[in-house]
Formats: C-alpha cells, sequence, structure tokens
C-alpha cells in the first residue's frame, strides 16, 4: 500500500470516531494537515469543551512524530500548561514520543490515546487545579523520571555508565554480569531496557549524557 493511501485509509478509520476533522496535503513541507474540532466529554458522555486544533504529520507516516497545535487559545499559554506560545502542546515526553514514532503510529489511536486525553486533562486542571492522573516533568526532569519510569535506571551514576557504554558501542554479553552492578546476568537485567534506550537517534544519547553528567556535578557541589 502506498504512503497516500496508507494515511488516507487511517483518516477515514479517524474521522469515525472524530467527524469534525478534515485533511489537507502540504506538498511544500511534505506533511498531512489535520484539522477540525474536538468535542471533549467526560466518561459519562457529558459534554465539556470543544478545541480547534491541527495535527501535523510528514509523509514519513506513520513512522513520524506527529506536532498538535491548538488553534483555539483556550488553554492558558504557558510551560506549566504543557504548551508553549505558539500553541504547540507537549503531549509526552520526548523520548516516548520519539520511541511510539519508531514503532509506527495510527491516527486514530493517536488521536485517542494521546491527543483527546491532553485535552480533557487541561479541562480537569482548569477545574480542579491539577490533571487526573498526574503529570510529566518538565525539561530534563522529565527525560530522569523516562530513565527511571520506562527503563528502570533510577541512579544518576549508573544512567552515565550505561549511557557511556551504549555510545561507545561496548555492552556486555547476554550472560555476563549487567551494566547497573547488581550482578545478575544481563540478559535477566537491564537487556531490554538498554535495548530500548538503544534505539532512540545518538543524538539524543549524547545529550542526555551530558546533562546527566551535568546532574551528578551538581549534586556533588550541593553535597
Amino acid at each position: 500500500m502506498g504512503v497516500n493511501r496508507n494515511f488516507e485509509k487511517d483518516f477515514k478509520e479517524a474521522i469515525q470516531f472524530f467527524p469534525k476533522l478534515n485533511y489537507q496535503k502540504n506538498d511544500k513541507e511534505k506533511m498531512w494537515v489535520v484539522s477540525g474540532d474536538l468535542d471533549i466529554c467526560d466518561q459519562i458522555g457529558d459534554y465539556w469543551e470543544t478545541f480547534s486544533v491541527a495535527i501535523y504529520l510528514s509523509y514519513a507516516y506513520p513512522y513520524c512524530t506527529p506536532h498538535v497545535r491548538e488553534i483555539s487559545k483556550i488553554v492558558k499559554r504557558d510551560d506549566d500548561w504543557h504548551i508553549n506560545d505558539e500553541g504547540f502542546c507537549c503531549l509526552d515526553i520526548e523520548h516516548r514520543m520519539i520511541l511510539m514514532a519508531k514503532r509506527g503510529i495510527k491516527l486514530s489511536s493517536f488521536i485517542k490515546d494521546k491527543v483527546y486525553p491532553y485535552f480533557a486533562n487541561q479541562i480537569f486542571k482548569k477545574n480542579d487545579g491539577e490533571y487526573a492522573a498526574g503529570e510529566y516533568r518538565h525539561g530534563f526532569d522529565g527525560v530522569v523520571q523516562f530513565y527511571k519510569e520506562d527503563l528502570k535506571i533510577e541512579n544518576i551514576k549508573n544512567a552515565i555508565l550505561i549511557l557511556q557504554r551504549l555510545i561507545s558501542n561496548k555492552l556486555p554479553g547476554r550472560n555476563d554480569c549487567c551494566i547497573c552492578g547488581e550482578r545478575k546476568k544481563y540478559k535477566f537485567c537491564h537487556m531490554r531496557e538498554i535495548e530500548l534506550l538503544r534505539s532512540l537517534p545518538p543524538e539524543i544519547l549524547k545529550k542526555d549524557l551530558e546533562e546527566f553528567s551535568k546532574l551528578a556535578v551538581s549534586i556533588e557541589d550541593s553535597v
């Protein structure tokens, strides 16, 4: 199936759930722009709010990271609301979004799993002062959260060591001791998580190593 037909098929499925959306092709920028209104309801179907949105997807779809912009200007433009001055929304930690794109997205699932909950949470926070199920952290704090929650790497020194070994391609064998120092075989310890980490772009890994190293120094200086 050609890339255009792939997207168009998925779009037809998406509008069964979100009928107020349409799309346009932008051949100059090599992307599709899905735009329109999303009606947000609570769990029992009571109407809450309507947001006007635009979702930008490159022609690499489904292997692309979508960018979502809120057009209606209902959400307060502030980092604490996970949105920038231009209305582009931060739906999740960058690393999670990159990994999602590598696996391939489906438009309807992306809207249901990422976009719709984001806007429902904005309403919840506006009314209750906080997000319904907590929130991910900002900036590099969000990256640290990703390492802890998704990769089970909670120790900063372990994160640095793992990144150094990964970047230099000096990973242990399956039956060798894990890098984390737990004296477990690599295959039974962090192998799966490190393979996940290895699928991120090299520039992301190098940036993470730099930031973790700075964090380690700042912690040592504060002691």
